[in-house]
Order: C-alpha cells, then sequence, then structure tokens
C-alpha cells in the first residue's frame, strides 16, 4: 500500500468538510433527541446528504 501525505491546502479543505458533516449529524441527533415528533423524511434526507458528502471527501483523500 502506497502512503500519501495530504497537503495543507488539502487537509485543510477535508477538515472543513468533515466538521460540516459533523454538524449536520449533530442537527439530526438533537432534533431526534428533542423533538417529540421525529420527521422521519428530515432525517433519512440529511443522512443521505452526508453520506454523499462523506462519499466524496474520501475520494479527496484516495485521489490524493
Amino acid at each position: 500500500m502506497n502512503t500519501q501525505v495530504m497537503s495543507m491546502v488539502r487537509k485543510d479543505f477535508v477538515a472543513s468538510h468533515l466538521r460540516s458533516q459533523l454538524n449536520r449529524l449533530q442537527n439530526v441527533l438533537d432534533n431526534i433527541e428533542e423533538e417529540n415528533k421525529v420527521e422521519c423524511d428530515f432525517a433519512a434526507q440529511s443522512l443521505k446528504e452526508v453520506e454523499t458528502s462523506l462519499r466524496k471527501i474520501r475520494k479527496i483523500c484516495v485521489n490524493n
């Protein structure tokens, strides 16, 4: 396996996008924990968007 080192710019980009996805997941979790009525459509759509974004971030790391 060939180990590659991320450039500082790419590292900052990936870290920023990971933080963004963490915030989105925290929002979904807060909604689930705090609301008496959880909207499944909101949770499902949010999780799908996070998954898509994480796949893109993973590709950036792989194609470094």
